[in-house]
This record gives structure tokens, sequence and C-alpha cells, in this order.
């Protein structure tokens, strides 16, 4: 942690499309090493993200994970149980049930977590099925990308609100983190 603090800058990177496929610029990254910290910010569950960790460039070091569209939360190695504790009362079982019920099509199983229900439903349709599922289970947020990514999760998770956390952790000022993303579901990391 100490290593951490002397870093100058946090990069809170998405990656699919962010990182991976720019292999001269994660490289370019990973020869900073001493002076960025790195926190990777996945829509992906964290089991998903562990098998991309391997394909990207050796000395490329991650400090910290946000996994399953910011219900996950990883720092130098280590699960933090006190981040995923503040959704332990978020039922995602009515979603599933209504979602099954109506035909939506959910994403497949590894793209599922216990905090975040992922759903094929056409960008057409998201204002109908968000009314829906916020009244269905309060509490919730729905976030939308692409054509058809449609994540119901609790109102207390997100990309950024993760974020926030886990700089706050790693005792970064909000002014000294760096965002990178290319979709939809990272706008709000670059609002907060």
């Amino acid at each position: 942690m100490e290593e951490t603090r002397r870093r100058q800058w946090l990069l809170v990177s998405d990656l699919d499309g962010t990182l991976t496929g720019h292999d001269g610029g994660v490289r370019a990254l990973a020869g900073l090493g001493v002076q960025v910290a790195l926190v990777l910010n996945s829509s992906r569950p964290r089991s998903s993200v562990m098998r991309t960790l391997d394909q990207l460039p050796a000395g490329l070091r991650v400090d910290g994970l946000i996994t399953a569209m910011g219900t996950e939360a990883m720092l130098h190695g280590v699960d933090c149980a006190k981040w995923t504790a503040r959704f332990v009362h978020w039922n995602r079982s009515p979603i599933d049930a209504f979602m099954e019920r109506v035909g939506i099509l959910p994403h497949r199983p590894e793209h599922q977590s216990r905090y975040k229900a992922s759903f094929h439903v056409p960008a057409a349709r998201w204002p109908e099925f968000r009314d829906s599922v916020l009244k269905l289970v309060p509490g919730s947020q729905v976030v939308t990308s692409g054509e058809s990514d449609f994540d119901v999760l609790p109102a207390a998770a997100g990309k950024e609100k993760a974020m926030a956390w886990i700089a706050s952790e790693m005792r970064f000022d909000p002014d000294r983190v760096i965002v990178a993303g290319d979709s939809g579901n990272d706008v709000a990391m670059f609002n907060a």
C-alpha cells in the first residue's frame, strides 16, 4: 500500500476495447509502473476478467479490479468484502423471474453475478423495461449500452461509485484520478 501512495496518479480503465486490442499502448502503460497506479473497471464479473489478465503484457501491474459493473472490488489481490456488503439486501430474483416471464433472454451465465443481472433488451424497449424493473425492485438501477445490453444492479453500486470508493481506499484525491473507457456503461465514470 505504501508504494501505491507514492504514485502520482490513479488510472481507472475499462478493459474490453479500451486496454485489450491496444498492445502498444498497454506496453507503454506498463513502462509507467511506478508513476501510475492502475485499477481495471469492467462490466464483466471477476472470474471472467481474471482470465483476461493473463493476456495482458508482462510487467503491467494491476493494483485493483472493479468488476461486475461496480458490484465487486479487489485491491492488491484481496477481495473488498466491505464494498460488496452494502448490497447484501438487494435481490435479483424478481428481476430474473419477470424477464423470463416476458421472454427477455439473459446474457450468458459467465456475465451474470449475484448483484448484476444482464439481459438482451432491444434499445427501443429500454424505457419500458427500465420502468418495469425499477418498480419491481426499488433500490435498483439500470445501465444500458450498445444495442441491447441491459444491466440491473443495486442503486448503491456502479462503475463510478466503486471507482470513487477504491480511489478513497487507495488515498487518491479525485483530481488525481484519470478515467478511460469506450462504451455506454463507462459514461458514469467520466461524470463522477
